[in-house]
């Protein structure tokens, strides 16, 4: 049962990488999930980053969704960053940076753009801002970063905040939307 299994993961896998997706990231981190690529910008995850994580909640069920969607958007995750299982990245018109050695649970969120605007006669005119996160940032389960959001690193966002503002280097923070709990005193 644990070779049809894996077999399965592995043809899911191939399909997803190469039959639906329509943009190759450079270089490429291990893929452990089903992951799809799209859009026609650039996407760059670094070799020793993990997208996917086994025994976590829906690596059989789900699948990562990474797109970069306009010609310069920019999507880039660092050196030994772990993206944990049903991830969904969007950079539309801007850039989405992730740092080295952040830990990234499950549905985690992260847009750069509103994709459309509240006029619904003008819904063409949205706002895209870029989205950075810092170096050793820790990232709960179910978390949502929006546009024009930098987080500092050494950061905890809690599971289930909705990151709407600039987080601080080794704050703590959670909540909907998200708010400093407390920083963490350096070592």
């Amino acid at each position: 049962m644990k070779l049809l299994r894996k077999r399965m993961l592995s043809v899911k896998k191939v399909f997803y990488r190469y039959a639906l997706s329509e943009n190759r990231p450079c270089p490429c981190g291990k893929i452990n999930q089903p992951s799809l690529f799209l859009g026609s910008g650039r996407i760059r995850i670094e070799k020793t980053t993990h997208l996917g994580y086994f025994p976590s909640p829906y690596f059989y069920s789900g699948y990562m969704h990474i797109e970069a969607r306009s010609k310069d958007a920019e999507i880039y995750v660092g050196e030994t960053t772990f993206i944990n299982n049903n991830a969904v990245i969007i950079a539309e018109k801007a850039s989405i940076t992730i740092g080295s050695r952040c830990f990234i649970g499950t549905d985690f969120h992260c847009v750069s753009s509103d994709f459309h605007g509240l006029d619904p006669h003008r819904r063409e005119n949205y706002k895209s801002a870029s989205v950075h996160i810092g170096d050793d940032v820790f990232i709960g389960n179910n978390v949502t970063i929006l546009k024009g959001v930098t987080i500092g690193g050494g950061a905890t966002i809690a599971a289930g905040a909705v990151v709407t503002k600039d987080v601080p280097a080794n704050a703590v923070v959670g909540g909907n939307p998200a708010k400093l709990i407390k920083i963490l005193p350096l070592k």
